[in-house]
């Protein structure tokens, strides 16, 4: 395998689907491979699954509560018909969900039956399933050097490329005070502006830890749904030493590179709006700066502040429905230059 790298982490460009895909597919056709996962499973769990073939399916519904399994095992024997079942979650560097796990440990108990048991397993890097302080839900664990093991060629390549990939996800250590800070900017948020939605918290347990300074908004349901723009994030940045200043902004994915093709466009557009321009990575920022604020400190002592980055949050997003042909002019100036770069090339 030709390894590639991450530009932005200098790590192997390997990805979750990555691995999902192998898993699949050695489930499919190793029929060696299938033996070592389902005896590791079974000596862990403590329950003897039984198998002479196999089904396997993808991003299937949890039964009994929300979300999807990654890779569910089906196995079967031609006596018995189907033996058990094997919900398998495969971890690279990703965090958690807020109750992901549990909903792995629910759904294999709405899924077994006398005879036919289901076990919920978690697939990472050795050093995750050490580190991780929420896999006690399932029942058993598979590291990547474990599929390593059972590979060869260019899928033991893979495997170990994801190993050198991995990082430790984000668990953080809760701040209290941070939390606070959160919750009271959504019920502020909710007062002065309803038609912003914040996104739920990401944190399994709803911890915040200290470096949590920026609030995102559910562009979905914030965002008007312009078919011809790219993908948009829309976050309040309450504190960035990276930026000028502190600021709500809309992110266009990918247009970076068109930052002076806009810019020139802009200037008439944005007039005195308070609203500009700014580059940040691939994408392409709308942004209205605002105070800083302290994620440590209550916002009703700082509510002047909190409440002017929330106005112009919302003034942001009043911007994005009332000047659909200025973006439409962007979209098509972009798609313009992205055909003549492509044409030269």
């Amino acid at each position: 395998m030709r390894e590639t790298r991450d530009e932005t982490q200098g790590r192997p460009a390997v990805l979750e689907r990555d691995v999902d895909a192998l898993l699949i597919r050695r489930l499919r056709t190793d029929a060696g491979f299938a033996a070592n996962l389902i005896d590791a499973v079974s000596r862990q769990a403590g329950i003897a699954l039984a198998c002479e073939r196999v089904g396997i399916d993808a991003q299937v519904r949890h039964e009994g509560t929300s979300g999807t399994i990654d890779v569910l095992l089906r196995l079967f024997t031609e006596r018995s018909g189907e033996t058990g079942r094997i919900l398998i979650e495969n971890k690279l560097d990703s965090s958690f969900t807020p109750g992901q796990p549990e909903r792995y440990e629910s759904s294999a108990a709405a899924m077994s039956r006398s005879g036919r048991p289901a076990v919920p397993v978690i697939c990472a890097p050795a050093d995750y399933l050490k580190r991780s302080r929420h896999v006690g839900p399932f029942k058993a664990h598979i590291s990547y050097e474990n599929v390593c093991d059972w590979t060869d060629g260019e899928d033991a390549l893979l495997m170990q490329a994801a190993i050198r990939r991995f990082a430790m996800p984000y668990e953080p250590d809760p701040v209290p005070e941070v939390q606070d800070f959160h919750e009271g900017y959504w019920q502020l948020v909710r007062e002065l502006a309803p038609e912003l939605i914040v996104k739920p918290n990401p944190n399994t347990g709803g911890e915040r830890p200290e470096a949590s300074r920026t609030v995102y908004f559910v562009t979905k349901k914030t965002l008007p749904g312009y078919d011809f723009l790219p993908t948009l994030r829309f976050s309040h940045q309450c504190w960035d030493a990276s930026a000028p200043s502190a600021s709500v902004k809309i992110m266009f994915d990918g247009w970076a590179a068109y930052e002076p093709l806009l810019q020139r466009r802009a200037r008439e557009a944005l007039g005195h709006t308070g609203l500009y321009l700014r580059r940040a990575g691939r994408s392409l920022g709308l942004v209205h700066d605002t105070p800083r604020l302290d994620n440590k400190r209550p916002v009703n002592t700082q509510l002047d502040a909190v409440a002017s980055g929330i106005r112009a949050a919302s003034k942001l997003r009043a911007w994005m429905f009332a000047n659909e042909p200025t973006l439409r002019e962007w979209a098509s100036a972009v798609a313009a230059s992205a055909d003549q770069a492509e044409a030269i090339s």
